[in-house]
């Protein structure tokens, strides 16, 4: 077996959901014997240095766009093949196939999907060349059931090419990292509740209706809103508080590094996408026995609320019904113990061991 048996290809941010679920992996990989190796396509970098364990490998090809990246692949493949290549995000699924092809490699790919590709390849030729080229990968990872229906019924892929593997959210760090404090004076132990929405600042996380019902709520309720994240969209957002009437009651904190500890001290996690692959941070509010509030959003949400039974479930944009959903939830809260039931799907030593399994590298 090679000295790293699994390379795992991505143009990889120094943070984001992608990142922290691979730095999750590669530490669970590591603890079942097996030593992975990044491999950083056009202008990546490594994902969460500080984080990383040293027995991570980490090989930059400083490539460019992706006849670049395939021209550096097929030379480092050659000369160094892993049994086998797990990609994440689409440039890396095209590249890896493609180069496999013209290299005439023998290794096997496996595609992690994290999103829902139908929504998030909205241009004719990313849809294209991904309905071409997604077939080619040996197994496709989806991370919800619902991302694998979008990829049966949107981009011909045979349903027995594509494997439901969670993420690894449920860490046994959890504990220690919910107990870290934080800084913002409304998670202090004093004053209204406070309900906690997190992400980018982007039309995907629809935070102006999270906003639009906070104001609703509000009106009927004291509470207060805290939106973890940045984006593009933060001063409309900001704005859109101030014209609703609640500024005072809306924080921005911008990003922080682990959210873990601001949901573990909300009274409610609300979240008010319109899309997901997953919705991560859902599972880590149920994690730390934070009750969640969703709107029913291709996919995720209804699968890992167990269809409402964990939690409200409301339509997409749907201002009202979020806010009625909110403030019930605030006046009947669940009993913590029904809010960790299913967690078990989402454990990262468990997960890490399907990840394995499938790609023929598991003990």
């Amino acid at each position: 077996m090679p000295d790293f048996p699994l390379a795992i290809l991505a143009p990889f941010k120094a943070w984001g959901g992608i990142e922290r679920k691979i730095l999750i992996l590669c530490r669970e990989f590591l603890a079942q014997g097996v030593r992975p190796r990044l491999i950083l396509t056009r202008g990546g970098v490594t994902p969460y240095p500080e984080e990383l364990p040293p027995d991570v490998d980490v090989v930059d090809l400083s490539s460019g766009g992706k006849a670049d990246s395939m021209i550096k692949l097929i030379r480092f493949l050659k000369a160094d093949p892993p049994t086998a290549l797990l990609t994440a995000k689409d440039h890396a699924v095209k590249v890896a196939v493609l180069s496999r092809a013209l290299g005439r490699l023998q290794v096997p790919v496996y595609a992690k999907v994290t999103n829902t590709l139908s929504y998030t390849l909205r241009r004719r030729l990313k849809r294209g060349t991904a309905k071409l080229l997604y077939p080619c990968a040996d197994r496709l990872i989806a991370v919800s059931e619902g991302v694998r229906d979008d990829l049966v019924r949107n981009f011909g892929i045979a349903p027995d090419r594509v494997q439901v593997i969670y993420n690894p959210t449920v860490t046994p760090c959890i504990p220690e990292r919910a107990a870290r404090g934080v800084d913002h004076p409304w998670l202090q132990g004093d004053g209204p509740p406070v309900i906690m929405g997190a992400g980018r600042l982007t039309a995907q996380k629809d935070f102006s209706t999270l906003i639009a019902a906070f104001a609703r709520l509000r009106a009927r309720f004291p509470a207060r809103l805290i939106i973890l994240g940045d984006g593009p969209l933060r001063e409309p957002l900001q704005r859109e508080a101030e014209q609703a009437g609640v500024g005072e009651d809306v924080s921005f904190p911008g990003y922080v590094a682990d959210p873990m500890p601001y949901l573990a001290r909300a009274a409610l996690f609300a979240l008010s996408s319109r899309y997901e692959g997953l919705a991560n941070v859902v599972i880590e509010a149920l994690a730390v026995g934070t009750p969640v509030v969703s709107t029913n959003c291709p996919s995720g949400p209804e699968e890992i609320l167990m269809r409402g039974e964990l939690g409200p479930l409301v339509p997409v944009g749907d201002e009202e019904a979020l806010a009625d959903a909110m403030l019930s939830t605030l006046q009947r809260p669940p009993a913590p113990e029904l809010l960790r039931k299913g967690l078990d799907r989402f454990q990262s030593g468990k997960v890490a061991t399907q990840y394995l399994q499938l790609m023929g590298l598991g003990q």
